[in-house]
């Protein structure tokens, strides 16, 4: 008998869910669905009936859920008061944050994250908009602008600025600026002024975008076309800055920080592959902001 198959079992008889045995086991629902049919067809018996609200016990899964119980919490509490154990991350941990951080910051750090704790599975959802952390089933997100107060601990990396950049291929056809009055005679790429918006827009006053667009990476992709003058974060443009495929225009003009902060929910204690993943993207992160452009 699977030691293994008896205790998704057992999560899923306590939680009565196959979502929340997931979540409490770390690991995907579909895996728990396979081991309960595993388990069914071992022992020729049906333990759970699933209905649209809720999971429930059969006869035999009551009767195999009474006789498991107690051995099985008796070999978890023998297993984990042993000292100094080490414990080995494992599971999926789920990120969330908007696109371009999610590609530019976040995606180069979960590579050096898994080859640090290679049994750890990462799920990347990336939301232009703030979702909570609950409806997407994630365990930290990386978290742009000021934070409503609400169920969750947050802790700032670091700040995100913004400037104007182009092409040195537009500027050589078009002319290059020394003052913000002069963005009026050139092909402007940014998004439109929003109540409530919490990444970078132009200024009020700003004139009429060539090209609008809610989405910095395709501004970036106009921008190294010869597009125009774009608005960019600037962690965003660093990489194009270092290869000279960007120039920053307008350097001394610099929009002002928006707060970057690192979320997650108020669970006590967090599974291990979450603290492990929490403490990378604190120590790494705010290292992967301080690459400006100049």
């Amino acid at each position: 008998m699977n030691l293994n198959h008896l205790t998704v079992f057992l999560a899923v008889a306590q939680t009565r869910g196959y979502t929340q045995a997931a979540k409490r086991l770390g690991v995907d629902k579909g895996h728990v669905s396979r081991v309960v049919r595993a388990l069914e067809a071992e022992l020729g018996v049906v333990l759970l009936t699933r209905t649209t609200r809720a999971v429930a016990l059969t006869v035999a899964g009551e009767q195999l859920l009474s006789r498991i119980a107690e051995p099985l919490a008796a070999l978890e509490s023998a297993t984990t008061s042993l000292e100094d154990r080490p414990v080995t991350p494992s599971g999926l941990v789920t990120v969330t944050t908007t696109p371009d951080l999610g590609r530019t910051v976040v995606a180069p750090l979960v590579a050096a994250f898994r080859a640090r704790y290679p049994l750890v599975r990462v799920r990347l959802v990336l939301e232009s908009s703030v979702v909570a952390l609950a409806a997407t089933r994630s365990d930290l997100a990386l978290r742009v602008g000021t934070l409503r107060p609400g169920p969750y601990k947050a802790r700032k990396l670091g700040t995100l600025e913004a400037g104007f950049f182009a092409s040195p291929r537009y500027l050589a056809s078009r002319g290059s600026m020394k003052s913000v009055s002069e963005l009026a005679r050139h092909d402007g790429l940014w998004p439109s002024t929003q109540p409530g918006r919490k990444s970078f827009a132009a200024k009020k006053d700003s004139p009429p975008a060539a090209v609008e667009c809610e989405d910095f990476g395709a501004l970036l992709e106009l921008a190294r076309n010869a597009g125009g003058v774009a608005l960019l974060p600037t962690f965003l443009a660093a990489r194009d800055v270092a290869q000279g495929t960007l120039v920053r225009v307008l350097s001394d003009l610099t929009f002002p920080g928006t707060p970057l902060s690192l979320v997650t929910l108020p669970e006590r204690p967090l599974a291990p592959r979450v603290v492990a993943m929490r403490d990378f993207l604190i120590e790494h992160v705010p290292t992967a902001l301080t690459m400006k452009p100049h």
